[in-house]
């Protein structure tokens, strides 16, 4: 049976193609592991560095407080505010479930432990991590990058000056502090919202020190730890994605209209990862 010269074409073609998907799929896979990579031993470099009094020379130390005056101080408004509507929305939830057909349900699940302890384990890190994206990390990100391409960079090395202590350990040591504080900041200002909004609607008459008490009662060691543990490694996480993001050649450039929002997204998805990560490792 003769075969016409365009049947011949699309069999020599249909495997070009699918070499081609498999390459790029191939190359993507190769360029994601690379940038996952780079990211783990700058965050443990940064990590170590931390911990050497040498790193935190005068200029060191200067940008460390300024970026703590930047993500700890300017994203506070941010957090106490959010951390109110969460408490208010918290609360409402729970005299909602407390009454007609959900009382029995409510009674049987304890939500007030279950509240509390989703406070501590996953709303409180995810949302200041959130917070400190979108407040500080985007900011970092375009500091870098005018750094980059404005020549900074190599007048601070022609100066003596190490960049990595000075742009990348500054930032993650500034980062990793702040998000722990403002974590910390977070539960206690959503559990004291909690106690406004439930001495207004009377739904029981306590002191304030006696409802942070018996919430704090809730918690198991577990949440003591997670809590620290999740604040932490997010805003390192947080440092190291936005400073691979701006300082690392890509094919965007330096284009800063692209370089906040990949930064942006990459933060977001690495924060939920890593939240989980935590979460399952220590409950389990």
């Amino acid at each position: 049976m003769a075969v016409s010269p365009a049947e011949n074409r699309a069999v020599r073609a249909t495997p070009t193609r699918q070499r081609r998907f498999v390459g790029r799929f191939g190359a993507y896979l190769i360029e994601l592991w690379r940038r996952v990579a780079l990211s783990v031993s700058v965050g443990l470099t940064a990590l170590w560095r931390m911990l050497w009094l040498s790193t935190w020379r005068p200029t060191v130390r200067q940008e460390f407080v300024r970026h703590c005056w930047q993500v700890g101080i300017k994203a506070l408004p941010a957090t106490v505010l959010t951390a109110f509507i969460i408490g208010f929305a918290l609360v409402f939830q729970l005299i909602l479930f407390s009454r007609g057909e959900f009382g029995d349900a409510a009674r049987v699940l304890n939500l007030n432990v279950l509240v509390v302890l989703t406070l501590v384990r996953e709303i409180a890190p995810l949302l200041v991590g959130l917070i400190v994206i979108g407040r500080s990390a985007t900011v970092m990100i375009t500091e870098l990058v005018d750094l980059r391409t404005g020549g900074q960079i190599h007048m601070l090395d022609a100066q003596g000056i190490n960049t990595f202590d000075y742009l990348v350990v500054s930032r993650v040591a500034a980062l990793t502090v702040c998000s722990f504080a403002l974590g910390v900041i977070f539960v206690f200002t959503t559990l004291f919202a909690g106690q406004i909004f439930t001495a207004v609607t009377g739904v029981f008459h306590r002191g304030l020190l006696e409802f942070m008490v018996k919430a704090t009662s809730l918690l198991t060691p577990a949440e003591y730890l997670i809590l620290p543990l999740k604040t932490f490694a997010i805003g390192l996480e947080i440092g190291v994605v936005a400073c691979v993001t701006a300082l690392r050649e890509t094919a965007v450039g330096s284009d800063v209209r692209e370089l906040v929002p990949l930064g942006y997204m990459r933060a977001v998805v690495a924060t939920l990862i890593i939240s989980g990560a935590i979460t399952a490792m220590v409950v389990s």
